[in-house]
């Protein structure tokens, strides 16, 4: 049995089936949000993920904005992608209100311990964990202002896994660089032994077709892409 991340699909059901045929009946994985929007099948992959129970579904800002949308404040998601998401769920599912219940529960935040008995914090925003720590949904969610912080030395053994923000974004933000050098999860935030504790597995799978599922016990990446990849013909899964 494996345990696995994975993030901001945002309708690539292409890619989710190759993750699917990928993984093994026993097999886990923590989805940290934003399943639906921008891409071609954001409807159906909120539903197939949610009824699958090797799926642990954990709600993203997209998730949020599509609940929104749902009691009738559409702009916001409108706006980042989500016009089509809300037709699926209005004229293929009659627009029953139990969606609107179902993703409004969903987890916000999943804790796992790894086969190295390390801590696995899961989330879609990402945040610093440190003692004393006062939580709200944006910064389980929406929250971007954590990225340029230092680690807590009293945090030990814990590693926190995020999306939210596309790879090629925040390695810009970072280190001032244009595109993605390689495809692939972007660890960042080093503690006082120089370890990386920090990281997005964001890669933008709606524009650069490609994504990855992160082991959370040895931390082993798969790449998975698609036929618009734009590393396609330089790396193979």
């Amino acid at each position: 049995m494996a345990t696995y991340a994975i993030s901001d699909l945002h309708g690539r059901m292409d890619l989710f089936r190759q993750i699917k045929e990928f993984l093994q009946p026993e097999d886990v994985v923590y989805v940290l949000g934003d399943c639906g929007d921008r891409g071609p099948a954001g409807w159906e992959l909120i539903k197939t993920v949610y009824e699958d129970p090797q799926f642990i579904y954990l709600m993203g800002n997209h998730e949020d904005m599509l609940v929104n949308a749902m009691y009738g404040d559409r702009q916001l998601c409108f706006y980042n992608g989500g016009k089509n998401t809300f037709r699926g769920w209005k004229y293929k599912d009659g627009g029953s209100m139990s969606w609107a219940t179902k993703l409004s529960e969903l987890p916000k935040e999943a804790i796992y311990t790894n086969a190295g008995g390390e801590k696995i914090i899961l989330c879609h925003s990402g945040y610093t964990p440190h003692d004393g720590l006062f939580l709200t949904k944006n910064d389980y969610i929406w929250s971007r202002d954590h990225f340029l912080d230092d680690w807590d030395e009293d945090i030990e053994n814990t590693y926190m896994i995020h999306g939210h923000t596309p790879i090629v974004y925040m390695d810009k933000y970072m280190y001032n660089r244009s595109t993605q050098l390689e495809p692939g999860a972007f660890w960042y935030c080093k503690d006082k032994n120089g370890i990386e504790r920090k990281c997005n597995i964001d890669c933008g799978a709606v524009f650069l077709g490609f994504t990855v599922l992160l082991d959370l016990d040895t931390f082993d990446e798969h790449i998975f892409m698609a036929e618009d990849c734009f590393f396609a013909d330089e790396i193979d899964n």
